[in-house]
């Protein structure tokens, strides 16, 4: 890794991000303290609040109240509406509010470099809205974005309390996707479809699978794949965490929670999901593969390279055998190269031809945020009798939104996000489990962002909450100046 680093850093074209990945918290405060701009807002904010010695204990409540209202939240993404996951999540911010406003923690020591790429994210958001043609409806759509950087800054509070209370999150999210995987099973053995049709029509009855779609709102197999992706994610990390002599039961039991979301994932359907599924895998041997063969902790351990490899290859070769003895499943997986002969495909197509249209029109600060001003415009553009609420691709739908600001800005958060678990890896300041948990969060990131290179459905709350959740508990895990609190292990 410090090969990589040094390559990236002589690099003139990556340096900037590499500067970005290894910006601390205590650089941006002093920054912030010595601008001209935001000096004096940080000194005139620095003079509210503030809390009496009597009622500092209210702290240690409060930081409990908000992970209990943060582990209900996660259990009202798989079967709420999305009205009343927003209405709950911006409770949630509320109260992060009315904390900051009683206790005035330390807030800006505690930014991290992430944080700013988001508040970032969002400003484009709102350029693009003060420069849309539509201005009102793209008001709308800024406010359902408001409500998504209003749980990452949630999450990102959560995220203060340590590493234990992100690992008990992901055991938790393992535990939510292992409930929607075994409705799923359900729904496949009794032949239980959704009310809309998933699949070409065009195709063969014989050759259709019968997809599950799980207890979440809409009743879409894309959605439930969308979903399970974070799950499968933190079961994965979640068994590692427990990889040890003294809970290795334990780690067996959420190695077997893992397969089988991973089963549902498949039987989703989703071609996206399987996209997924090969970025995840890259991601997690990666990651182990270099733990494993540059980790102190490990090198007495010289079992465990020949067992990663052995792994490596049983997991290729069962995954190639899945698909080739089904045939349904060889023929939707088949299906993702099969263009204009694929109905989905091919109206999916025409829709990216008219979002690039739209894109190439309005390349700066795009056309505005949300679904409703897209429809809009979108009719100027359209195909005539492909119809779209989206551009079904999350960069392009970011480049036409929010031109291409905004999706250089959210380009570069992803990036600094891996360049940042690449630093962490190899720091000595956090221990192998941190160091797993690190990886496992960035392994759902890189799963949802391969899924929603060919679907919106990233933007459906259930699938966008659970995307920002690992962002933020990133951000905090990999925080160079914060890496000495996270001293217990999990």
């Amino acid at each position: 890794m410090t090969f990589l680093k040094t390559a990236l850093e002589s690099s003139c074209l990556l340096r900037p991000w590499v500067s970005m990945a290894e910006t601390t918290g205590i650089q941006i405060a002093e920054w912030i303290r010595s601008s001209r701009l935001f000096g004096g807002l940080y000194q005139a904010a620095s003079r509210l609040g503030g809390a009496s010695p009597s009622i500092l204990w209210f702290g240690a409540l409060f930081r409990f109240v908000l992970v209990v209202g943060v582990i209900g939240l996660f259990v009202l993404l798989s079967y709420s509406s999305t009205g009343v996951i927003g209405a709950v999540t911006m409770l949630l911010f509320a109260m992060v509010l009315v904390g900051w406003a009683c206790f005035r923690p330390a807030v800006l020591s505690k930014i991290t470099i992430v944080d700013v790429l988001v508040a970032c994210f969002l400003a484009s958001a709102m350029l693009s809205t003060a420069f849309s043609s539509f201005f009102h409806t793209s008001l709308i759509g800024l406010a359902k974005m408001l409500t998504f950087v209003a749980g990452y800054v949630v999450f990102r509070v959560v995220s203060e309390n340590g590493s234990t209370t992100i690992g008990v999150l992901m055991g938790l999210l393992t535990f939510i996707g292992l409930s929607e995987s075994v409705l799923g099973l359900y729904q496949y053995i009794n032949h239980i479809e959704p009310r809309a049709t998933w699949t070409d029509p065009s195709l063969n009855p014989e050759l259709q699978m019968s997809r599950i779609f799980g207890s979440l709102q809409p009743a879409n197999p894309n959605l439930l794949a969308g979903f399970l992706i974070p799950c499968f994610a933190a079961a994965a990390g979640t068994s590692l965490l427990y990889f040890r002599r003294k809970t290795f039961w334990v780690s067996l039991a959420f190695i077997g929670i893992a397969a089988l979301i991973l089963v549902a994932l498949v039987l989703t359907g989703s071609r996206g999901g399987f996209l997924a599924i090969g970025g995840m895998f890259v991601c997690m041997f990666g990651y182990l593969g270099h733990l494993i063969w540059h980790e102190k902790e490990l090198s007495s351990f010289k079992w465990m390279k020949p067992a990663w490899l052995i792994i490596l290859l049983v997991s290729l070769l069962t995954i190639t055998g899945g698909v080739l003895s089904s045939e349904k499943l060889r023929t939707r997986v088949a299906s993702i190269f099969a263009m204009r002969e694929d109905s989905s495909i091919s109206y999916r197509l025409n829709v990216y031809n008219s979002a690039f249209q739209m894109a190439r029109d309005n390349p700066i600060v795009g056309i505005g945020p949300g679904n409703g001003t897209f429809k809009l415009v979108y009719g100027l553009y359209m195909v005539p009798g492909y119809n779209a609420l989206g551009s079904y691709s999350v960069p392009l739908e970011i480049t036409v939104e929010q031109g291409l600001i905004g999706l250089t800005i959210f380009l570069s958060l992803l990036f600094v996000l891996i360049l940042r678990t690449f630093l962490a890896l190899e720091s000595p300041a956090l221990n192998l489990q941190q160091k797993l948990l690190a990886g496992s969060l960035l392994t759902g990131i890189i799963g949802s962002f391969m899924y929603g290179i060919f679907d919106t459905i990233w933007y459906r709350p259930s699938v966008n909450l659970l995307f920002w959740f690992m962002v933020a508990s990133l951000a905090k895990l990999t925080e160079p100046q914060n890496a000495n609190v996270f001293k217990g292990k999990l």
